[in-house]
């Protein structure tokens, strides 16, 4: 598997980085691309990796910030 980075046009600001409201017609930053118009995906994470993510998302959830990993 090539480790290459995929460049997707954003969806909601159709790669511009703004949108405009409806009804006042002011322009915003979007917030999802942060104002680039794209965003960059990486690699996807293997499955140990995955599941260690979640393993450090649930303990921090719950209240487990210094866990078994440090």
């Amino acid at each position: 598997m090539a480790d290459e980075i995929k460049i997707i046009n954003c969806n909601d600001c159709k790669g511009l980085g703004f949108i405009q409201a409806q009804a006042s017609k002011t322009k915003h930053l979007c917030i999802l691309c942060d104002g680039k118009g794209s965003t960059l995906h990486g690699p996807f994470l293997s499955e140990p990796e995955k599941v260690m993510s979640f393993k450090l998302a649930w303990d921090y959830i719950n209240g487990k910030e210094k866990g078994w990993y440090h």
